[in-house]
């Protein structure tokens, strides 16, 4: 869904030289800019921008909120997540993880869909087409 938002022009000036900084397009820069302004506060979560587009983490690591969530899914506890599973992350850490899965599940559980391995397998097919697929997974002899 496309929508438009009109800013003064010297926002617009701020957006505009931010973002040649940092080598991306306004709009992307806006994206972020309010969808971390707008969410609620996690003291321990951010959004990142990956390849596959923006996801949510455990400041200062690469574990992403959806996998805290899969564990939890799995049965493990908040508890032996921090103790035995991810020592260097806090079990204020998990909890908010989990919190933060909670007040936007529907992202989360989309990205969980986005991930599973058939959705790699028909990604990988989309992208190499059906030859190159079938050679790489070695059901094609050359």
């Amino acid at each position: 869904m496309d929508h438009t938002i009109t800013l003064s022009e010297r926002t617009y000036k701020l957006l505009a030289e931010r973002a040649e900084l940092s080598q991306r397009p306004p709009s992307e820069l806006a994206e972020e800019v309010l969808v971390q302004h707008l969410s609620p506060p996690h003291a321990y979560v951010e959004l990142v921008w990956t390849r596959s587009g923006w996801r949510a983490v455990i400041k200062g690591t690469r574990i992403p909120v959806s996998i805290i969530e899969g564990h939890i899914h799995a049965g493990e506890t908040p508890e032996a997540l921090a103790d035995e599973v991810m020592p260097h992350v806090s079990l204020a850490a998990i909890y908010d993880a989990l919190s933060y899965y909670h007040d936007h599940k529907a992202e989360i559980d989309q990205e969980h869909a986005e991930n599973t391995e058939e959705a790699g397998k028909f990604y990988l097919r989309e992208r190499l087409g059906e030859e190159c697929y079938q050679r790489i997974g070695g059901q094609v002899w050359v």
